[in-house]
């Protein structure tokens, strides 16, 4: 997505030779002067109150920014040395970067595109320190929070790097490497960097004291934690040839990032697993998570993974209210698709084989090449490496709306999966055995709970809330005479067929409309575990990592 971050610029000014020199705007993020020899100062301040972690943020409390929104590149002279100096800097603050120090706040960078890619962390920043293959690391937190189990996280996340770090040739693509976690109030996401990376988490995800098994919110953290470091070699490495050079401006078409984003999605699981921080019932109870969501978008029937990555500019960044009617996920879909390579891979090559080789591979070409990979050359190059011929996979993987090889998959790897009807709400489970479910009334849309309303986000195709001619932002405030208060729980005490009865505000408007109840489709994943021995082969369960898995 084009960011236009010029757009916080709110003043600039030049000076040459200390006086006053014309700046003219001729784009959107390009200014232009008369060029002439001497010493020349911009000045420029820049809006900060972006709280994501691709911004700049700064307040009484905290300062934060990426690079890339905050300095102006000199047109032709990108490949320049540049320095930074961060001054007026409050007395108790602490900074945390990875970018080469020079002195107390002084720092360097080889040239622009190095500058950009070490964000900055400022402000009350307490940092846990371990090493991982004897690679210092530091996690930089920042935020309010309670009390934690600072042992615990340091632990798990140094098993995690421990884990990543084998499995790849070296050297490594980092000396050291810095987790920025900002920790506050409903909020989740990372970027990676080249030897960092800027996290954002619920307070709520920090791991309690005397916690033994892994709970939801804490496996969430540790998922992205392993999600952003898996990147410095997938995307800060290995890459597609068409962000080679990154044009900040412009869009840089592929039909890769399936290869990068859903790779990388399928991998941060499941080191998880093979690092023994979560057990593999934990582990599969993450992968009925996510087959339930893709399962469920019907877009998946609509958009390959190749047109999934080469719209992400227009469609998966800029997702309105019938995205889930029209597009799928290349991170959701595209960590399936990864998965059943690896599984095929392995079943092909009677486990000599698998996805991480494969990886491993295009790393050491990186390493001696540093040359991006061109269009469909991952597909050639996964071939070669494997010595497999895995057309029929890739053309059903990411050139059709034909539905993974799921089932035959998993099965190969001692675990079976059955989709059954259930509420939406469900979202998938591990069982122990199959019963058969109860068919579910199922409304089809999104909707946010309101006092004694709902009003509707999305609706889905061919579902009983569009067979209302119901739209997103509609108002509901009456099923069958009664005021809305519950929503879920009054849809789901409807019977299969039944006719309801609907009231609702559009635009202000009082409208009233009837539907047939529909059942809830067979969308939703139920695992359960058949051979444990295929099952901990495949996730790399070992003797060591089984020894210290909690349980």
């Amino acid at each position: 997505m084009i960011r236009d971050f010029s757009r916080h610029i709110i003043s600039i000014e030049a000076h040459c030779n200390g006086q006053p020199a014309n700046l003219t705007q001729t784009a959107k993020n390009l200014w232009k002067t008369a060029a002439k020899a001497g010493d020349w100062q911009i000045h420029y301040t820049v809006y900060a109150f972006d709280f994501s972690v691709r911004g700049a943020y700064l307040s009484s409390e905290r300062g934060f920014f990426d690079g890339a929104c905050m300095f102006l590149s000199i047109e032709g002279q990108e490949h320049q040395t540049c320095t930074l100096e961060i001054n007026h800097l409050p007395k108790n603050w602490q900074t945390a970067t990875t970018l080469p120090r020079l002195s107390e706040n002084h720092y360097q960078a080889a040239n622009y595109s190095e500058l950009i890619d070490h964000p900055f962390e400022f402000g009350t920043i307490e940092t846990i320190r371990f090493e991982a293959c004897g690679i210092p690391h530091k996690i930089a937190l920042s935020g309010y929070y309670a009390d934690f189990d600072r042992e615990r996280l340091r632990r798990d996340i140094q098993k995690v790097c421990e884990a990543q770090l084998q499995m790849f040739p070296t050297p490594a693509p980092f000396k050291e490497y810095l987790f920025m976690l900002f920790v506050g109030d409903n909020i989740y996401g990372g970027l990676e960097h080249i030897s960092s990376t800027a996290l954002q988490i619920d307070r709520k995800c920090l791991p309690k004291k005397h916690m033994e098994e892994a709970y939801e919110d804490y496996i969430s953290l540790l998922g992205l934690f392993s999600h952003e470091y898996f990147h410095a070699w997938n995307v800060k490495s290995i890459k597609p040839a068409a962000f080679l050079p990154y044009r900040l401006d412009n869009e840089s078409y592929t039909e890769q990032l399936w290869a990068f984003e859903g790779i990388t999605s399928y991998y941060d699981d499941l080191f998880l697993a093979r690092s023994g921080v979560i057990s593999p019932e934990a582990y599969l109870k993450l992968q009925a998570k996510n087959l339930t969501r893709v399962q469920q978008n019907k877009g998946r029937t609509k958009q390959t993974l190749a047109q999934s990555s080469f719209t992400a500019w227009n469609k998966y960044y800029k997702q309105d209210e019938n995205s889930p009617n029209a597009i799928v996920s290349y991170y959701q879909k595209g960590a399936l698709a990864a998965m059943c390579l690896d599984l095929i891979i392995r079943q092909r090559s009677n486990e000599q084989k698998s996805l991480d080789d494969i990886m491993c591979a295009l790393y050491q070409i990186w390493l001696d090449t540093r040359k991006g990979l061109s269009e469909n050359e991952w597909q050639q190059k996964a071939e070669a490496i494997v010595g497999l011929n895995l057309q029929d996979f890739f053309q059903t993987a990411l050139f059709s709306t034909r539905d993974l090889p799921l089932e035959a998959c998993l099965k190969s790897a001692g675990v079976f999966l059955k989709w059954q009807s259930a509420p939406r709400s469900h979202g998938g489970a591990l069982v122990e055995t199959f019963d058969e479910q109860p068919e579910a009334p199922d409304f089809g849309a999104r909707f946010i709970q309101n006092a004694e309303s709902i009003t509707l986000t999305h609706v889905f195709n061919n579902s009983s809330a569009e067979n209302a001619a119901l739209c997103a932002q509609d108002k509901v405030i009456a099923l069958n005479g009664f005021c809305c208060s519950d929503f879920v729980q009054q849809w789901s005490q409807l019977s299969i067929g039944q006719t309801a009865k609907l009231h609702y505000f559009r635009q202000g408007v009082l409208k009233e409309t009837e539907t047939i109840v529909k059942a809830a489709e067979a969308d939703t994943a139920f695992l359960k575990i058949d051979n444990r021995q295929l099952l901990e082969k495949w996730l790399g369960i070992t003797e060591s990592n089984l020894t210290n898995m909690p349980v």
